[in-house]
């Protein structure tokens, strides 16, 4: 072993300490990964990072044995590189999340902060021992070449050479067919059908309301001018009701912030109707203006020349609210945009509204979290409902949580909980929400003790 060692350079030694930190490495991240990653990460595949990291350690291994065909080293610091480039796609939101005191992202910041800094010590000091080299010198490097052409020798580099090639290709057809299941949504087991909270009984309530307004087919074309003398826009109330027009869009948001144990909401709310008006509060700030989601500079078909859809905004001739531009958002709300807030105090802030095209709230449904399996608790113990969320249906049935929790009136039969919040008898119970005229009932089974 001390011959062996004693002609080696400190590239050598790197190329040891490498492959060490790639399998700690490896071994931690397979151990944490999986409530680590944030939500964008299961597009990129994530568990390629420890895949290459462990191809790159067994190539790393056939170097320490074979040290005098270093070239094979090159293939362990594209192994390293590739297993830091998946982290480095992947970390942005995260670093986005922490600079901006938010979560939206999920995922663990700092372990994943750990996982990119191990990865940029590996490629670097990788690298490093490119140049540096195995050797002392090149001579001895070139002598170890000439010598080792005994059987041993010409087994154990043979050996080596499979390891390698294994490494590779195993590391990138495993990452392939993860990709491709991935892409496809698929695996080896079968996937439990997701819980649809739209019952039967939802669907013949939207079917049974009376509504044949479409906001799709709306087109409300930008004009190079706008009069704000208007008598309809001038006469054009704030609260939502109006009679003889249909809503398009309906935007909702609030703002709360503490201060000194205050820690009251701001609430924000825009109506945009059939024919191109719109109106709504930002705190307390009347708005008023017009509404378009077909533009002058690009709402025309270029083959056609017909107006089409291509934005949607808002301009009026309030302070601060001049222009109002919506971008996409995702889920329910299909729509969102930023307005100027005015605080009660004097204090000046933005809020955030999102909307979605209106269609009439048909139903409730109660979401506690049991995904339609039912809930059960023994007698004696407490009965906790802060995590319930009541969720409104509209026509087209889609759904959301109800904006203001607040108004949702929650009523548990009587003599279910003792004065503790206590179950004190076995059986089953129905709990009830009721939120702008529709009610939601939630079942819970009570056993003994």
């Amino acid at each position: 072993m001390k011959k062996f060692l004693k002609n080696k350079a400190a590239g050598y030694y790197i190329v040891l300490a490498d492959a060490l930190l790639a399998l700690v490495l490896a071994i931690f991240f397979f151990a944490t990964y999986g409530n680590s990653m944030p939500n964008n990460a299961s597009g990129l595949v994530p568990e390629t990072i420890g895949i290459y990291l462990l191809a790159g350690l067994l190539i790393e291994v056939v170097v320490a044995l074979v040290p005098q065909f270093r070239f094979i080293h090159i293939g362990a610091v594209v192994m390293f590189g590739l297993s830091l480039y998946k982290e480095v796609l992947i970390i942005p939101n995260l670093i986005a999340d922490k600079i901006n005191n938010v979560a939206y992202q999920g995922g663990h910041f700092g372990i994943n902060v750990a996982y990119i800094v191990l990865q940029f010590v590996i490629v670097i000091s990788s690298i490093v021992a490119c140049f540096i080299g195995l050797y002392k010198n090149e001579k001895d490097a070139n002598e170890d070449i000439k010598i080792n052409k005994s059987l041993p020798a010409i087994i154990k580099t043979s050996i080596g050479g499979v390891v390698v090639v294994a490494a590779v290709l195993s590391s990138t057809l495993v990452s392939a067919d993860l990709k491709k299941k991935a892409a496809s949504g698929s695996n080896d087991t079968p996937i439990e059908e997701k819980f649809n909270p739209i019952t039967d009984e939802i669907k013949l309530a939207a079917d049974a309301y009376e509504y044949d307004f479409d906001p799709n087919e709306v087109l409300i074309k930008e004009k190079a001018e706008w009069d704000f003398n208007n008598a309809d826009l001038t006469a054009l109330g704030v609260t939502g009701v109006r009679e003889g027009h249909y809503l398009v869009y309906y935007f909702e948001g609030s703002y709360a912030e503490g201060y000194q144990g205050d820690y009251s909401e701001t609430y924000a709310y825009l109506y945009l109707w059939d024919d191109g008006l719109f109106a709504g509060k930002s705190g307390n700030t009347n708005i008023k203006g017009y509404w378009f989601n077909s533009s002058i500079a690009e709402g025309t078909d270029s083959e056609t020349g017909e107006d089409i859809k291509d934005c949607l905004n808002m301009v009026s001739n309030v302070n601060h609210y001049d222009s109002i531009i919506t971008e996409e958002a995702g889920g329910f709300y299909e729509r969102q945009a930023y307005l100027y807030l005015r605080m009660s105090w004097g204090g000046d802030r933005s809020i955030i509204v999102s909307g979605y095209k209106y269609y009439p709230e048909v139903a409730l449904f109660i979401d506690a979290g049991d995904e339609g399996k039912g809930i059960t608790y023994k007698v004696g113990d407490e009965f906790d409902r802060n995590s319930w969320v009541a969720n409104r249906v509209i026509k087209n049935l889609t759904y959301s949580a109800v904006f203001k929790a607040s108004e949702v009136k929650w009523a548990n039969p009587e003599g279910m909980l003792d004065s503790n919040g206590r179950f004190v008898a076995a059986g089953e119970y129905e709990i009830t929400a009721t939120w702008n005229g529709l009610t939601a009932k939630q079942k819970v089974v009570v056993t003994e003790a």
